[in-house]
């Protein structure tokens, strides 16, 4: 099996004009995989592809597993159960060094008494690679993550930014099969948080390799991600492009999960044949024409509507939009936006407004929904009905 260096690589221009090398990529897959710790299974048999150069996010709640499937396919954890491959490879067994992956942790873990340049080096040098291998790899890297002129720094002089760049480069210097992310961000202010999830998707453009990232924040995976891995229980709840969980959740979870504020969600009825839904009380919506013949199969039975707040307004969105009477319980104006807690019939929902629209508590006001975008849920599975 060819090593890191002797893989087949490819070279790329970036746009400063430097010259990139890149390494081969590698599928990863994982086939039934399940991790138990004494006789509590944490992973329940995951399966999942993940393709060359694709940046995939695990996301969900803290426990979901997501950072225990994340260490296994590095090597940290072992399996209980199932096969994880990496290229050709079956891993199982080999040892975290032997993988050709590089992990970046949400503790950056440089070593305070050594430079910049000494702690991208450090892995390099234990492999004993010639020094002017070294030095060219590191400044490379330093070149694509605009640290050069940090290299002779010690960490106690960087940034949380900067040091997190470090901690980048330390990878990047490897040329691995594939990175590994585990919450790297988690421990930044809100407004460097964002300024490092531009850094990682611009890195990820200019250099292709196959990344896995692992985050609790759902506006880090929407805005990062190829593909969304959603997990729950320690099982996936769905996997898809940012457009699909977000706008075609396949689970309640998943719905609520994903948007800022979340998806409304309302107990609700489906009348018969399905053409409409009861909200409560004299709030009868009608389902789009598509979707109806799936909402049949639910005729008479309870529903949960869901909606999301962006398609709640003031502006008709679309041929399906309706005209309702609300209640507004409060407004939360956020300057760019207005966003109005109200109550349609039974249902408390949120709905999302430009700044000009004045929402004034105990008042009562029209509000339009767009019922092209409403979703049924099953109550009992929490399965999409559309």
């Amino acid at each position: 099996m060819p090593s890191a260096t002797e893989r087949p690589i490819s070279r790329v221009r970036l746009p400063s004009g430097l010259l990139l090398t890149v390494p081969a990529m590698a599928q990863i897959s994982l086939a039934q995989v399940v991790k138990m710790f004494g006789t509590v299974t944490v992973v329940h048999g995951v399966d999942l592809a993940i393709r060359s150069g694709e940046f995939v996010v695990f996301v969900g709640p803290s426990g979901c597993g997501k950072s225990t499937l994340l260490r296994m396919i590095a090597g940290l954890e072992s399996v209980s159960g199932g096969e994880i491959r990496i290229g050709e490879r079956v891993v199982n067994d080999l040892p975290p060094r032997d993988r050709d992956i590089a992990m970046v942790f949400q503790d950056y873990a440089l070593y305070p008494h050594k430079s910049v340049y000494d702690n991208m080096a450090f892995g390099l040098k234990l492999r004993k690679r010639p020094e002017a291998e070294i030095r060219a790899k590191v400044e490379q890297a330093a070149d694509v993550l605009q640290i050069r002129h940090l290299l002779e720094r010690k960490p106690r002089q960087l940034s949380g930014g900067q040091r997190q760049r470090v901690a980048m480069g330390r990878a990047i210097v490897r040329n691995p099969k594939a990175f590994l992310f585990d919450e790297p961000l988690s421990n930044l202010d809100a407004l460097l948080r964002s300024e490092m999830r531009v850094e990682i998707k611009k890195l990820h453009q200019r250099i292709g390799t196959t990344s896995i990232y692992v985050t609790h924040d759902q506006v880090e995976a929407m805005t990062l991600a190829d593909r969304i891995v959603v997990l729950q229980g320690g099982r996936i709840m769905q996997v898809g492009s940012p457009d699909a969980i977000y706008n075609r959740p396949a689970h309640r979870f998943v719905a609520g999960f994903t948007g800022s504020p979340p998806m409304n969600f309302a107990p609700a009825r489906v009348e018969a044949e399905g053409a409409a839904v009861r909200l409560g009380g004299d709030i009868v919506l009608p389902v789009p024409e598509p979707a109806q013949s799936r909402a049949a199969a639910f005729a008479g039975r309870p529903v949960e509507f869901g909606l999301r707040p962006e398609h709640i307004g003031t502006q008709a969105k679309g041929p399906g939009s309706l005209t309702v009477e609300a209640d507004v319980i409060l407004a939360e104006p956020l300057g760019s936006e207005t966003l109005g807690r109200l109550r349609i019939g039974e249902a408390e929902i949120t709905g999302r407004f430009p700044p000009e629209v004045r929402l004034v508590a105990g008042s009562r006001m029209p509000v339009v929904l767009a019922l092209e975008s409403m979703h049924l849920f099953d109550p009992d599975s929490g399965a999409a009905i559309f």
